[in-house]
């Protein structure tokens, strides 16, 4: 099989492209960097076509002689001054993508969309059958909008299976996602004690859940990836007894939580940062609603490994990677190589 991915630099997209070349099938990305991609696959570099997502020469050539495809690229954004880019980069672009990828008679196509798209605190939980979500900052806005263009192709029996992975964490990130960036918080400084809890899926099973859903040759279906859900509670604890370290905790109701996170909003509009906290992220993260896995488990034959060794996995690499000290880790540091 032929298969067209787009965001193949990016953490999911990456791991997505090597489970399906590990399997025997033929990859060609759509980049926007070829030498990014070169540093990053190394020797195993498939062919690549450098583009954009919101241009149609590049996509096309892309999807030229493909099978399928899997459109994993978003712009990510929380800067106010890239909203409009955002917003437009992201909808336009899977709509360019998936016109095309009809056009061009592609028999599979995969949205990997995020919980983002289908986020209510309303909700007592997240499945395929979910609603859209209301999100406010454009990020979110987008992924919802775009949600709603993908299940319209659905409706009209399109083969467009949509994946919803939570916060995705594991080894060799090409960049530092924000689920990354909140375990150097973890480890550094203070681990939040505070109401709710999130789930973390391992970036490798998200990548061989795609690889099973174009072999099992599933359309139109709707799977939220959520891993394993933790409370916030238990987050230190856990990281204390993989470490063997002595971790600080920060003690805090919700409502001082999203109370923060209004601040981290008004100085963002002052002096604009990519930080990954605002009132947003902290109504997620405080009034978490937990994903329905079993759709997934059921007709993939599929299971989430223990989270456990996500974290352990996903903390060596920062190490190597440069993203986090031996002193951080513990009793981790000796197995980094």
């Amino acid at each position: 099989m032929r298969v067209m991915i787009t965001g193949g630099t990016g953490f999911v997209g990456y791991h997505t492209a090597r489970a399906l070349m590990d399997a025997g099938h033929d990859v060609c990305l759509l980049v926007r960097s070829e030498d990014k991609a070169k540093k990053l696959y190394g020797d195993a570099t498939p062919e690549c076509v450098t583009g954009d997502i919101v241009d149609a020469t590049s996509v096309a050539q892309a999807m030229h002689g493909c099978d399928a495809a899997i459109h994993s690229a978003a712009m990510v954004s929380t800067a106010a001054k890239d909203a409009d880019r955002v917003y437009d980069t992201n909808v336009n672009g899977t709509r360019l993508v998936f016109e095309t990828a009809l056009q061009k008679g592609v028999k599979q196509m995969v949205h990997v969309s995020s919980v983002t798209a289908l986020f209510n605190p309303r909700a007592s939980v997240l499945d395929g059958n979910s609603p859209p979500g209301n999100a406010r900052n454009a990020y979110g806005r987008s992924k919802v909008a775009c949600e709603k263009y993908v299940r319209s192709l659905q409706s009209r029996g399109k083969a467009i299976t949509i994946t919803y992975p939570a916060s995705v964490i594991g080894p060799e990130d090409p960049g530092l996602t924000e689920p990354h960036q909140g375990l150097q918080v973890f480890l550094t400084q203070f681990t939040p004690a505070m109401p709710s809890g999130n789930q973390f899926v391992d970036v490798r099973d998200v990548a061989e859940a795609h690889l099973r859903i174009l072999q099992r040759r599933l359309g139109g279906a709707r799977y939220p990836l959520g891993g394993h859900y933790l409370p916030w509670r238990d987050l230190g604890p856990m990281l204390q007894d993989l470490t063997g370290r002595e971790l600080r905790s920060f003690p805090a109701t919700g409502r001082v939580m999203r109370g923060l996170g209004l601040v981290v909003d008004l100085v963002k509009r002052v002096k604009p940062m990519e930080l990954p906290m605002g009132y947003e992220a902290m109504v997620y993260a405080t009034k978490w609603v937990q994903m329905d896995n079993s759709q997934a488990e059921q007709d993939l034959d599929f299971s989430f490994r223990p989270l456990e060794d996500s974290l352990v996995d996903a903390i060596q690499w920062m190490v190597r990677a440069g993203h986090l000290k031996a002193e951080d880790v513990g009793r981790l540091a000796p197995s980094v190589s």
